[in-house]
C-alpha cells in the first residue's frame, strides 16, 4: 500500500525529494513496475540524475526489460563524474548479486558492445556469461579483457600502484583464475592446469597451490584436489578454505561422517559458521535426527544459506505435524528477509499443496500476486501449483503468459518447453524453446535436463543420455536423477539406472518424482 501511494503521489509532481523516496520505496516493496514508472517521470524532471538513470536500469532488468536496462545503464557509464571504469565495477557487483542471472547477461553483452575498447566492460561481461553457465563465451571475453592489459604480470604483480588502464594486482589474479576456469568448463583443462601448476612451482604459496585445487575441482579432477585441500587444512591462511571444501565433497558424495568432521573442525576455527550449522543441518535431516537437524537450522544467522535453513526448518515442521508452527517459522522469515517475501509465499502454497489443500496454495498465491504482482517466483509457483493438481492446461497457459511478457529470457523458455515436454504436448515446439534456452545457457543443468528429457519424449534415447549424464554430473538432483535413470533403464541399462536412483534417493528419499519413476519401472526403492 505505502509503494503504491508513494508512487503515486511522486508521479502526480515534480518534488524530486519525493520521486527519490518513492523509488527507493517501490524497489524496498518488489514492485519494479511502480519503480519504473517513478524513474520515467524522475528522469522527465531531472535528466541529469544519475541516481534516476540507475533506478530506471534496475527495475526495467527486474522486468527483463533488456533494450531499455542497457539504455539506462549506458547513460549512467558515459556521464557519471567517476569514470566508465568505476561504474563498470560496482556494476559487476550489483549484477553478481541479482536474481536475474540471464538477463544480466544479456545486459552485460550490449554494454560490451557499447564499450569495445574497455577492460572492464569486457571483464563484466566474462563474469556474467559465466554466472549464465555460458562458459565458452565468457573465455572469449576474459581473453579479451586480459589483452587489454597494460602490465607485465611478472615483472610488476608485486607493484601497489596498477598503470592506468591495467587491472590491480588482485583483480588481475581474480581475472586470471576466471579464464582458466571457464577454459576448464569449456572442455580445455589441460593448459590452464599446466599453467596454474607452473605458477604453483615457481611459487609454492597457499594462495596458489589453493586456486590450483580450485581449478582441479572445476575439471573433476577431485582425488587430486583433495590431496592439496588436505594440506592446505594444515596451514592457518587457508585451513577454513579448505576445510569448508573438503566437507561439501564429503557431503556430495555421502560420506556424512567424515563431512561432519570437516564441518565441525571448521566451526573451532570461528569461520563460516552459518555454512557449518546449515551444512550440519543437511546431515541430521539425512540420517533422520530431526530435533538435531532443527537445532542446526536454527542457530543459521545469515549469509546465502540463511534463507534456505529457516524454508528447510518449516517444512519439516509441516512434514511432521506441526503446520501451524511451520507457517509461524514463514511469518518470522518475512519479517526478517523482506526481500524474499514472495520466496516465502511460495513455499507456504508448496506445504498446502502437498498437504493435498490446493485451494488454500493457490489462496496463499493469489494473495502473493496481489501484494508482488511483478514476482516471477511466485508466476512459477501458480504452475508448480496447477501442475500438483493436475490442471496442466492452467499450468501450460501460466507459463505461456510468463514467456510472453520475458520472451528472451532462458529460464522462462526450459520451464515452458519443459513442462510441454513432460505432459508430451507439442514435442516439437518444446524442443524449439528448450534448444533455445540451451543455446544461451549451454552448462545450465535444468536446461541440459530438459533437453535431454524433450529428446527421450521424441524417441532418441541415446542422444537424450549425454546432455542427461552432463546434467546430472553438475546438479546431482534427485529430479534429473529420475530423467537419467528413467533412460538408463529403458535403454537396457538397469544397474546403472539404480544405481543412480540408489545414489540420489540417500539425499532426498521422499522425492515425489524420483520414487514414482521407480515404482513406475517396477524398481521400488530399497
Amino acid at each position: 500500500m505505502a509503494a503504491l501511494q508513494y508512487a503515486a503521489a511522486a508521479t502526480a509532481g515534480s518534488d524530486v525529494s519525493l520521486l527519490a523516496r518513492a523509488s527507493e520505496v517501490t524497489a524496498q516493496s518488489l514492485q519494479p513496475s511502480l519503480t519504473a514508472a517513478v524513474a520515467a517521470r524522475w528522469i522527465q524532471v531531472e535528466p541529469t540524475s544519475l541516481q534516476a538513470h540507475r533506478a530506471a536500469a534496475r527495475a526495467a532488468l527486474a522486468l527483463d526489460r533488456i533494450a531499455e536496462a542497457a539504455e539506462q545503464y549506458r547513460i549512467v557509464l558515459t556521464t557519471s563524474p567517476r569514470g566508465a571504469d568505476a561504474e563498470f565495477a560496482d556494476l559487476e557487483i550489483e549484477l553478481g548479486q541479482g536474481d536475474n542471472l540471464f538477463g544480466a547477461r544479456q545486459v552485460a553483452d550490449r554494454l560490451a558492445a557499447a564499450f569495445p575498447n574497455s577492460q572492464t566492460a569486457a571483464r563484466l561481461q566474462g563474469f556474467a556469461a559465466m554466472r549464465a553457465d555460458d562458459p565458452k563465451a565468457a573465455v572469449k571475453s576474459f581473453a579479451a579483457a586480459l589483452a587489454m592489459e597494460t602490465v607485465a604480470p611478472a615483472a610488476e604483480a608485486n607493484d601497489s600502484e596498477a598503470a592506468p588502464g591495467s587491472a590491480a594486482p588482485d583483480a588481475r589474479r581474480e581475472l586470471v583464475m576466471a579464464f582458466w576456469r571457464a577454459r576448464i568448463l569449456s572442455g580445455d583443462s589441460q593448459v590452464p592446469l599446466a599453467e596454474a601448476m607452473a605458477l604453483v612451482e615457481s611459487d609454492p604459496s597457499p594462495a596458489n597451490v589453493l586456486d590450483h585445487a580450485l581449478l582441479l575441482l572445476a575439471a573433476q579432477q577431485n582425488d587430486a584436489a583433495v590431496t592439496e585441500l588436505q594440506t592446505l587444512a594444515t596451514q592457518p591462511e587457508t585451513a577454513a578454505v579448505a576445510l569448508r571444501l573438503l566437507g561439501l565433497l564429503d557431503l556430495q558424495a555421502g560420506r556424512l561422517d567424515k563431512a561432519t568432521q570437516h564441518f565441525t573442525e571448521l566451526l573451532a576455527t570461528g569461520k563460516f559458521a552459518d555454512d557449518c550449522f546449515y551444512y550440519l543441518g543437511l546431515i541430521a535431516e539425512r540420517v533422520g535426527d530431526v530435533p538435531r537437524a532443527m537445532r542446526f537450522y536454527g542457530q543459521v544467522q545469515s549469509g546465502d544459506n540463511a534463507v534456505a535453513a529457516l524454508l528447510r526448518a518449516s517444512n519439516l515442521l509441516e512434514s511432521h505435524g506441526e503446520a501451524p508452527a511451520a507457517q509461524e517459522l514463514l511469518d518470522h522469515l518475512i519479517e526478517d528477509e523482506p526481500a524474499r517475501a514472495p520466496e516465502v509465499f511460495a513455499a507456504r502454497a508448496k506445504i498446502y499443496s502437498d498437504a493435498g489443500n490446493a485451494q488454500r496454495a493457490i489462496e496463499v498465491l493469489d494473495k502473493g500476486m496481489l501484494q508482488y504482482p511483478d514476482s516471477v517466483d511466485i508466476r512459477y509457483a501458480v504452475a508448480s501449483t496447477y501442475e500438483d493438481q493436475g490442471q496442466i492446461k492452467l499450468a501450460l497457459r501460466e507459463l505461456k503468459d510468463l514467456l510472453k511478457s520475458r520472451p528472451d529470457d532462458p529460464a522462462a523458455m526450459n520451464a515452458y518447453g519443459y513442462t510441454l515436454a513432460d505432459h508430451n504436448e507439442d514435442l516439437k515446439r518444446a524442443r524449439t524453446l528448450i534448444e533455445r534456452a540451451y543455446a544461451e545457457a549451454p552448462r545450465n543443468a535444468a536446461i541440459l535436463d530438459s533437453l535431454g528429457w524433450v529428446l527421450y519424449r521424441q524417441g532418441h534415447p541415446d542422444e537424450a543420455l549425454g546432455y542427461l549424464r552432463s546434467a546430472y554430473a553438475d546438479d546431482r538432483g534427485a529430479d534429473i536423477a529420475a530423467h537419467l535413470g528413467e533412460v538408463l533403464w529403458q535403454s537396457g541399462k538397469r544397474a546403472e539406472a539404480e544405481k543412480v536412483w540408489a545414489e540420489a534417493g540417500k539425499d532426498d528419499s521422499d522425492n515425489r518424482l524420483l520414487n514414482a519413476t521407480r515404482l513406475r519401472l517396477h524398481a521400488p526403492p530399497k
